[in-house]
């Protein structure tokens, strides 16, 4: 059935977007956790541009569970030499890419110096979420809330994971240090 799917989806694709189908490491609720992706996703990057760097991860939907678990991530790459971003996607063991977004010099430049470690090096989502307490303890107490989440070094300097669900009528949010052992 996912081999259907994925006819379907690249008949309509260019070779460059077709998707990819990698075996996925999924949990009980059919989700996978950011960096257990990060391997498929540097691979479809490197295949648009040799010299991208991943500078930020975010949930596709807000639907994390209280393991990190996503049904589907996002990976955004900036690549100097391109001029330009790229959004590598992954769901269900099929990862795609969307087309490049040419930007100012500058803002490239920004970028590439914001760009997130190796993945050994960084807390995955469920590990991140263990440290946020109050979105953590929403979630499970409330399974199904809609949570986002986002990892990136853009707004603070150091890589930071980024939480965002509703309790009641008020929104909890919490940043993580990203860093393993930060």
């Amino acid at each position: 059935m996912v081999i259907l799917l994925v006819f379907v989806v690249a008949s309509g694709c260019s070779e460059a977007d077709t998707p990819t189908v990698v075996p996925e490491e999924t949990t009980a609720g059919g989700g996978s956790t950011a960096l257990s992706n990060v391997e498929a996703a540097d691979e479809r990057a490197a295949e648009w541009n040799g010299d991208a760097e991943l500078y930020a991860i975010a949930a596709a939907t807000p639907q994390l569970d209280a393991e990190g678990n996503s049904p589907g991530w996002l990976y955004t790459y900036v690549s100097e030499s391109a001029g330009a971003v790229a959004t590598v996607s992954y769901e269900g063991g099929s990862v795609g890419m969307d087309p490049e977004q040419e930007l100012p010099e500058e803002d490239i430049a920004f970028l590439s110096e914001s760009a997130l470690p190796p993945a050994e090096e960084l807390l995955d989502s469920g590990e991140a979420l263990e440290e946020a307490g109050e979105v953590g303890a929403v979630l499970e107490g409330n399974p199904g809330s809609e949570t986002a989440a986002g990892l990136d070094s853009v707004s603070g300097g150091e890589p930071v994971w980024r939480f965002s669900t509703i309790q009641g009528e008020e929104r909890v949010e919490e940043s993580v240090p990203a860093v393993v052992g930060g």
